[in-house]
């Protein structure tokens, strides 16, 4: 086999022993339940993934080294196909699908399959975001929406809209991120982390569960992508990347957050999120202003260096210095979304403010960088 894949022997103990965590047990205790989920994914993932590069070796689904990639040798890049078969195998074997989780897991999987294609034979960006847009009907089909606005004539399209710039913002803006070895996985992980203590705190259990798969599942690929001594064994690709995008903003959306008001029921989710948020939001601006974007197709396809990990880089960060930053960043906001689901509506308000001033100075950082360069 492909001379990138070693240890076969602890790959297949691993998928054997990940396959028996996946069965359903008996089990007494929410947080041993979690646990279970979640070394099922890891170990499945980590099992899985020497056929998943085996099969990108085949199919020729391999990704080149150009100017605009930091990696030098070609590099299987469909890795996410295995993060994408654990956490669907957890979810078989462990929970009941309600009508939300069907419309979660169909549209993901739809989203994942038209981004495989695109991994093999890079296919429009208009295509991919009108398969997006096929999954959102799903999605929303099976009432996963925001329910932000009234029920009304004019409510429901409002509230429509908003679960579509939502759902594929965060789909899109996590895609963006996927840039250095280890970077979309691990900012995965710390976001299904904190998404599963926010689940907790709100006393959301079925949350709870899945979360912690999601987090399984992400951890698991590390092994193999964030190799910062040698080259990474695989990428997420379009596929993973767009399927952990599209699950983790379906999550957010299908958990109730607070009953204590909007502002802590959406703040909360904002805040985990807002790592990728600012990163788009401020991408999008500059290019605008400097002219790189003229349109909204010239917006899809327009690829380049100065996303938040290229400008941490830029300044002279290594490649684990930025994804520790990264990380640590989306963990500072998170933990902030903790503190406003049990705190005051007054200290929510605070919170939310210190989260704006904090990135109003990050931007400041930023063009600072891009200045100089």
């Amino acid at each position: 086999m492909y001379q990138l894949i070693d240890k076969t022997a602890l790959r297949i103990v691993a998928l054997l022993l990940g396959a028996a965590f996946s069965f359903p047990w008996e089990l007494t205790g929410l947080f041993t339940q979690g646990a279970k989920l979640a070394i099922a994914a890891v170990l499945l993932t980590y099992g899985l993934m020497p056929f998943v590069i085996h099969l990108a070796l085949k199919v020729g689904a391999l990704d080149m080294p150009d100017a605009r990639r930091v990696h030098t040798k070609p590099t299987p890049r469909i890795g996410g196909l295995a993060v994408l078969i654990s956490v669907n195998l957890t979810l078989f074997f462990n929970f009941n699908y309600s009508l939300e989780l069907k419309g979660v897991c169909i549209s993901a999987l739809i989203v994942a399959m038209l981004s495989f294609w695109d991994d093999l034979r890079e296919i429009p960006a208009g295509i991919k975001l009108l398969g997006q847009m096929l999954a959102l009907v799903v999605l929303m089909a099976c009432d996963v929406y925001v329910t932000i606005a009234p029920g009304t004539w004019w409510g429901m399209p409002v509230s429509y809209m908003i679960t579509a710039l939502w759902i594929i913002g965060i789909t899109n803006a996590f895609n963006f991120l996927d840039g250095i070895n280890g970077l979309a996985a691990s900012l995965a992980t710390a976001v299904c982390t904190l998404m599963a203590m926010l689940a907790w705190h709100t006393g959301q259990t079925y949350m709870l569960l899945l979360c912690l798969s999601l987090t399984g599942a992400a951890l698991g690929f590390l092994p193999d992508n964030a190799r910062y001594d040698r080259s990474a064994r695989t990428f997420l690709g379009d596929v993973g990347s767009t399927y952990l995008g599209w699950m983790m903003a379906s999550v957010a959306v299908m958990g109730d957050w607070s009953d204590e008001g909007a502002l802590k029921a959406y703040s909360a989710p904002l805040l985990i999120f807002s790592v990728m948020i600012f990163d788009m939001i401020y991408t999008t601006i500059a290019r605008i202003h400097r002219g790189d974007v003229k349109s909204f197709r010239g917006w899809l396809e327009f690829v380049g260096r100065d996303h938040l990990h290229h400008r941490l880089m830029a300044l002279g960060c290594s490649p684990v210095q930025t994804v520790m930053v990264v990380v640590a960043l989306s963990l500072i906001m998170g933990l902030a979304a903790l503190a406003i689901v049990k705190g005051s509506v007054f200290a929510a308000w605070l919170l939310v403010g210190q989260a704006v001033i904090f990135y109003m100075l990050l931007s400041f950082l930023m063009l600072q960088q891009a200045k100089r360069n």
